[in-house]
């Protein structure tokens, strides 16, 4: 990890645990609909027009990597804008699926809880099933990355990349929290969320300020290949 990145994530880990720190002590900016909603949903949907824009301005210079970055992001970008605001059920008064066990379908994180309360009504097969699928996917994942360590490695060296794999991991943090009902775990979604729009503001800002990059020079070592952006 570039000294930048490693600092990029030290400021966001100090400013997660502000802003934890404040919502629990003002839990009224917490409310739906509330301030903090408010500003993540503005800043999904800034990360989203700036996405669109990188792809427009970059178009001729992106590789296929880039290109799926930008594409990716928009789509993340957009559907976490969408569930911000559920997905305008209360600005236009629309009245959304109602979920078994409670609750209405009016966010992308509701896909897991759905999920959860299907395993969990299923019992201890649900458990096993669901335990079985995840080491399937652990393991797929980790087969992947020591295959292609070198050429992630290179990747996650750019301030864009790194970034965008940082805001996955908060929201994908946040998804996981919306599973609890601890009221410190509710504080600590939220505000995930709100940073998270923040760090894909900033990872898009980051592209647009780099422009169109040079061809990647050879990577050392793999005949062929060239690093990624």
């Amino acid at each position: 990890m570039s000294r930048e990145n490693g600092a990029f994530a030290g400021a966001v880990l100090v400013s997660v645990v502000g802003l934890f720190a404040i919502g629990e002590r003002r839990p009224r900016l917490l409310l739906e609909d509330g301030l903090v909603e408010n500003l993540a949903a503005g800043g999904f949907l800034t990360a989203a027009l700036l996405a669109v824009a990188a792809l427009i301005r970059l178009r001729a210079s992106l590789t296929p990597a880039d290109a799926v970055m930008l594409l990716g992001t928009i789509g993340v970008a957009t559907l976490a804008f969408l569930s911000e605001i559920s997905f305008g059920a209360r600005l236009f008064d629309i009245r959304m699926p109602e979920m078994r066990g409670g609750g209405e379908f009016d966010g992308a994180h509701d896909i897991v809880i759905v999920m959860a309360r299907r395993v969990s009504a299923a019992g201890r097969s649900g458990l096993i099933a669901a335990a079985v699928c995840g080491v399937v996917l652990l393991v797929a994942a980790m087969s992947l990355l020591v295959r292609f360590w070198e050429r992630f490695r290179l990747v996650l060296s750019k301030p864009f990349a790194f970034r965008l794999a940082l805001a996955a991991g908060m929201l994908a943090s946040a998804v996981t929290l919306d599973l609890s009902s601890s009221s410190k775990a509710k504080v600590l979604e939220e505000m995930l969320e709100l940073a998270a729009s923040g760090v894909l503001v900033l990872a898009l800002l980051a592209r647009l300020r780099e422009g169109p990059l040079p061809p990647a020079a050879p990577v050392a070592g793999i005949p062929g290949r060239t690093g990624q952006r």
